[in-house]
């Protein structure tokens, strides 16, 4: 039974160490729109918890519900055709003895981003 116990409390370690490495890194999607309409998704994305404030990015959001919520930014490059490039990544967060606070908040994000730009490629190619 200690076993159990053991792995139990290395995965959560592990599962622990991955949200936090992967809500750091920056995520970039290629679509086959304009900036203006992967800026629509992106802001449909964000629904009333969270509000957009100043950041380095072309749009920057932050949670409302949690105190030291990380900001979780967007930036669109056009390539000059009808593609754009999405760039997200979490530009502002606050840690706890080096570790992140909120970061499955803005991990779950990007994800939920990137993934909703991938569908509307996967639409707009088919």
């Amino acid at each position: 039974m200690e076993v159990f116990w053991v792995l139990v409390v290395i995965a959560l370690l592990c599962w622990a160490i991955f949200v936090q490495v992967d809500a750091r890194r920056h995520v970039a999607v290629e679509v086959a729109m304009s900036e203006q309409a992967a800026a629509e998704i992106v802001a449909a994305c964000f629904n009333v918890t969270w509000t957009k404030v100043s950041g380095k990015g072309d749009l920057n959001y932050r949670q409302k519900l949690r105190v030291g919520a990380p900001v979780v930014s967007i930036a669109f490059s056009p390539d000059g055709t009808s593609r754009c490039g999405v760039e997200i990544w979490t530009s502002e967060f606050s840690t706890r003895y080096g570790m992140m606070n909120h970061a499955q908040l803005a991990w779950r994000k990007k994800r939920k981003l990137a993934s909703e730009l991938a569908k509307s490629l996967d639409a707009a190619a088919s």
